[in-house]
């Protein structure tokens, strides 16, 4: 799995005023095409942002899963150090449960990344 995704190096979501959901993370080369997100409400996502560029977006906050699993579709927005390079939809597509082996990518949960830090 790891030689077909990417990890976000960093991301960040945030809620604007009326609720919609942005998703901030560094800005790629070529043009999205047809980009969803697969998330299932745990730790981990998968955003395709192309056929060719699938990231995973990993540790995802508890306090904002919910809000994620029960959004139709986010912005996301792609930023080149501190300006917009691109903003665009993004649909959500919610599943039971992602099929991958997280741990074959060195991902743990957020509970036990958390307590790595420390």
């Amino acid at each position: 799995m790891a030689g077909n995704f990417s990890k976000a190096e960093k991301f960040v979501v945030a809620e604007g005023e009326e609720g919609e959901l942005y998703i901030f993370i560094d800005a790629r080369k070529n043009q999205p095409q047809h980009p969803k997100i697969i998330y299932d409400g745990r730790d981990h996502a998968i955003f395709f942002r192309s056929p060719e560029d699938k990231m995973i977006l990993d540790y995802i906050h508890p306090e904002v899963r919910d809000k994620l699993r029960k959004a139709p579709e986010v912005i996301m927005v792609e930023t080149l150090l501190e300006n917009i390079k691109d903003s665009y939809v993004t649909e959500m597509q919610i599943v039971d449960e992602i099929p991958v082996d997280w741990s074959r990518a060195g991902l743990t949960t957020w509970e036990e990344a958390m307590l790595k830090r420390k």
